[in-house]
């Protein structure tokens, strides 16, 4: 039998060059473009090969594999059999793409679209374009320890949730995105998962240009002396206490909750849970990120107020 011709971008063209390369025709061009499930009624060597081209998602060779590993962030239902997921990669930043046939009960994907599950993930299609299409994804690790308790997976959910709201597609960050798997890692009932959650917000504002200035004050720029300062929102840092005749700040923080807020952005994910927090500066910290965090988004996460309910209930 003749060798089979290179696949082309247009599979009518490849099903008409390879009834020219052998001695019988296929029935109909139709099994092969319409539907693969036909193609079994082909036989042979060569409707199998293209069975198995077609079947696997082959893209034509003007659209590139993209192959990195990145976290689940959101899945919406976009038919009765695919679904829509976003992922934060660790190579291209936050994508959108079209998972074909995941949601059928003996889809290839498994758990793999699950939120929160980091994968290796492969996706094609033209560069800059706005939705892709997956090709394959595997899990890498699925944070079984997360799922099975409520004290660390309502943290967790807000940890994606505040990742994919601050961040806009198609621009990779390799730093944010090692920050985020090890912080998800690290999220345990057994080490504060409250003090990592300001831990984070305070460290994600950060890496994405939003650190608030707590050094000086930003309309002096000396550094304060009294037992408090204000917090501009608007001006994302600190106003001293001489400095405050007619300025209007939402925000009062105590000078030793100040220092707290310093340490919190200054500490690493290996030394984080070192820090000791008095419970009533912990609840200062929490109203302070919320509102740094709603200034900049203008808008409360879906999350926060799940995340919230649950520790109080505990």
């Amino acid at each position: 039998m003749p060798g089979l011709p290179k696949p082309s971008a247009n599979p009518v063209q490849f099903v008409q060059l390879a009834e020219r390369m052998g001695k019988t025709r296929f029935p109909s061009l139709s099994p092969v473009t319409e539907s693969f499930g036909k193609t079994e009624a082909l036989g042979g060597i060569r409707a199998a090969w293209i069975k198995n081209v077609f079947s696997s998602g082959w893209k034509g060779p003007d659209l590139p594999l993209f192959r990195t590993r990145a976290l689940v962030l959101r899945v919406h239902y976009l038919s009765d059999t695919d679904k829509l997921v976003t992922f934060y990669t660790e190579r291209f930043g936050k994508v959108k793409a079209v998972a074909k046939g995941a949601r059928r009960i003996k889809s290839r994907y498994g758990a793999s679209l699950e939120p929160l599950t980091l994968v290796s993930l492969i996706y094609f299609g033209k560069e800059h374009q706005a939705l892709f299409r997956v090709n394959q994804c595997d899990i890498v690790e699925y944070h079984h320890e997360i799922r099975d308790s409520l004290d660390t997976f309502f943290y967790a959910l807000y940890f994606i949730e505040l990742l994919d709201s601050l961040t806009a597609e198609g621009h990779s960050d390799a730093k944010l995105f090692s920050f985020v798997s090890e912080a998800l890692e690290i999220l345990s009932p057994d080490h504060n998962p409250e003090l990592l959650c300001r831990f984070y917000e305070l460290q994600m504002l950060s890496l994405l240009g939003y650190k608030p200035r707590l050094e000086q004050c930003v309309k002096c720029r000396q550094f304060p002396r009294s037992h408090w300062v204000g917090f501009s929102y608007n001006s994302q840092g600190i106003i001293c206490a001489p400095c405050l005749d007619g300025v209007s700040v939402e925000t009062r923080i105590q000078l030793g909750t100040l220092q707290y807020l310093k340490r919190l952005l200054t500490l690493d994910l290996k030394r984080w849970s070192r820090l000791k927090i008095p419970k009533d500066t912990e609840q200062e910290l929490e109203q302070f990120t919320h509102r740094l965090i709603l200034a900049r988004l203008g808008r409360e996460l879906k999350s926060y107020p799940l995340l919230m309910q649950m520790t109080q209930n505990t």
